[in-house]
C-alpha cells in the first residue's frame, strides 16, 4: 500500500493523504478505514487549472464514463446481494463506492508477490471457489464481461470473492438493462466476430484463462504480451493452439471452457469439485 499526498480536490472526505491500495483502467481504489475501501474515478472532479482546453475535455470524458461505470457497479453489487463469493456493497459514496476491504489483494498478487508455490490443492480450491462465484452471478442475469485472474480476491481465510462488477445485468429476456461496458483483454477474450457481445460463454472463455493462470502461475502464452501481441494471441486462440496442462491440474476444465464445452458455469463447479476428490485420493496414497 502507498501513502500519496493528493494535489487536487481531496477525493476521501477532505483528506489531503491517501492509502491507495491499487489502481484500474479508470478508478484507484484506497483505503477508507479499516474495513473498507473507496473505489472512485482516476480524474478528479476539479482540474480547471491543471490543463490546457483539449486536455481538459479529454480527461472530463475519462472521468464521465468511470463515473457511469461505478454506477453501473453499484446497481449490480445490490442486484446480487450479500453472497460469500462476492465482495460486500457498503455503501455508496459522495466520491464513489465503499466496498469491502480484502487485505490480500487478488489471486493474480498472492501467487506473484505473496505466495507463488501454493499446492495444487489450495490452487484447485481458488478456481473452484471462483467458479461458484460466476455461477452464481451468471444465475442472477449478471454477465462479468472482463473476468480475469486479477479480479478474483482473497478475504481475510484465503477464500475467493469476486469483484470489479461494470459488465452487464440482463432481464429475464435477456435483453441488456445496465451496460458498465466492460471488456477483457486479448488473453482473456474467446473469439468472436463482435468483441463487444458479451454473454454466459464469453465469461467462462475468461474463466479458463484465469484457471490456467492459477494453477499454472503463469498466462497461457507468457511469451507474447496481451496489448503488444494482442492478433498473435487472438489467432491461437481462434486456431486452438492451447498450451498443454494436466488433467490433474484442471487441464481438461480450462479446454472446455477455451472450447465451449460448458452451457453453465455450474457444470464447471461440478468438475473442479471432482478434481478436488481426485487430488485428496492421490494425497491419501502417496
Amino acid at each position: 500500500m502507498q501513502t500519496v499526498m493528493w494535489t487536487q480536490t481531496p477525493p476521501i472526505d477532505g483528506r489531503c493523504s491517501i492509502d491507495f491500495v491499487t489502481a484500474g483502467a479508470s478508478n484507484y481504489i484506497a483505503l477508507f478505514d479499516d474495513d473498507s475501501v473507496l473505489k472512485f474515478p482516476l480524474v478528479p472532479p476539479e482540474e480547471t487549472d491543471v490543463y490546457p482546453a483539449k486536455g481538459l475535455e479529454y480527461r472530463r470524458n475519462v472521468r464521465k464514463a468511470a463515473v457511469e461505470g461505478l454506477e453501473v457497479e453499484r446497481q449490480i453489487l445490490q442486484e446480487l446481494g450479500q453472497h460469500p463469493r462476492i465482495i460486500r456493497f457498503v455503501r455508496k459514496h459522495e466520491d464513489g463506492l465503499l466496498l469491502e476491504y480484502l487485505p490480500n489483494g487478488s489471486v493474480e498478487r498472492y501467487l506473484r508477490h505473496v505466495a507463488p508455490t501454493p499446492s495444487l490443492e489450495q490452487r484447485l480450491k481458488w478456481a473452484r471457489q471462483a467458479a461458484e462465484g460466476l455461477a452464481y452471478i451468471h444465475g442472477k442475469n449478471v454477465i462479468h464481461c472482463d473476468f480475469s485472474v486479477g479480479n478474483p480476491v482473497l478475504d481475510n481465510n484465503i477464500s475467493i470473492k469476486l469483484c470489479d462488477f461494470q459488465g452487464r445485468l440482463l432481464g429475464p429476456d435477456g435483453v441488456v438493462i445496465l451496460n458498465g461496458r466492460a471488456a477483457e483483454s486479448a488473453m482473456s477474450s474467446m473469439p468472436r466476430p463482435d468483441r463487444n457481445h458479451c454473454d454466459r460463454k464469453t465469461d467462462m472463455f475468461a474463466f479458463g484463462t484465469a484457471l490456467y493462470f492459477i494453477v499454472t502461475g503463469k498466462p497461457p502464452f507468457p511469451d507474447l504480451d496481451t496489448v503488444d501481441d494482442e492478433d498473435e494471441v487472438r489467432r491461437r486462440f481462434q486456431c486452438r493452439e492451447f498450451p498443454s496442462l494436466e488433467y490433474h491440474q484442471g487441464g481438461n476444465v480450462v479446454r472446455k471452457c477455451w472450447t465451449g464445452g460448458y452451457e453453465f458455469a455450474a457444470e464447471i463447479v461440478l468438475d473442479l469439485q471432482k478434481l478436488e476428490r481426485l487430488g485428496c485420493a492421490r494425497c491419501q496414497t502417496e
